[in-house]
């Protein structure tokens, strides 16, 4: 059975500073007064930067919708909880745990903290088990990088994060989605397709970039994103 998904009053919310970005919205540090105690939370603020067009509005609405549901799916040890959804200017909000060591990406690029390769390997293997979750339940994230990768708990737990692009299994998907450096060939050759596949070439890129320290396709730091697509393409072939 799904989880339920608890709507939550703005009263209870209070936003702090902004902490990052995600799909369609900014996220923001926040402390949630609940029944028993006040809680720290991150609370994704959903951005409609659909305009005028009744076709992206719909979009943007199943898009939201899309993350909420897959959410509701998950209950893992290596994937982000939902807590609860609210209102905040109008806009909605996605209630998450708070992941008080920031992101994967910001403790490989952003700090010199030195880390073992057990601890490395560790990393890798608790991704590799939320994938697996994910994919289990016929889910493709398609958006896998470290910057959507969390740790908690002193840097000892990994967590899967931003369900924006996540979507249901299928054969053949029209958009192309995520973050180049970390694209399958077939998703950069705009052939359409987009299977569990795609994330495990993702997992394989971010193995690299844990085990390296270094960002993917730095040597290629100044090219533009297509150029960058069409490297990955000719290399496959």
């Amino acid at each position: 059975m799904d989880k339920i998904v608890t709507s939550v009053s703005s009263n209870e919310i209070q936003i702090r500073e902004r902490i990052g970005y995600g799909s369609y919205g900014v996220v923001h540090k926040a402390l949630w007064q609940t029944e028993l105690e006040v809680i720290t939370i991150a609370v994704k603020i959903i951005e409609d930067k659909s305009q005028d067009s009744e076709t992206e509005k719909i979009r943007f609405e199943k898009n939201i919708l899309r993350e909420i549901e897959n959410l509701q799916k998950c209950t893992h040890p290596n994937i982000i909880t939902l807590y609860g959804v609210s209102k905040y200017s109008d806009n909605i909000c996605l209630l998450f745990e708070y992941a008080d060591c920031g992101s994967l990406y910001k403790f490989l690029h952003r700090t010199k903290r030195e880390v073992s390769m057990d601890e490395r390997i560790d990393w890798m293997l608790q991704c590799a088990k939320g994938i697996e979750y994910l994919h289990k339940k016929s889910i493709v994230h398609r958006d896998l990088k470290t910057q959507n990768l969390l740790l908690f708990n002193g840097y000892r737990t990994l967590k899967i994060c931003d369900f924006g692009t996540v979507k249901e299994l299928v054969t053949i998907n029209t958009e192309v989605i995520g973050t180049v450096c970390y694209m399958a060939p077939e998703v950069c050759n705009f052939n359409g397709k987009y299977t569990e596949k795609c994330d495990v070439f993702s997992f394989a890129i971010i193995f690299w970039e844990v085990m390296s320290r270094k960002k993917p396709f730095y040597e290629f730091n100044n090219l533009h994103a297509l150029a960058i697509q069409k490297k990955i393409i000719e290399d496959a072939a």
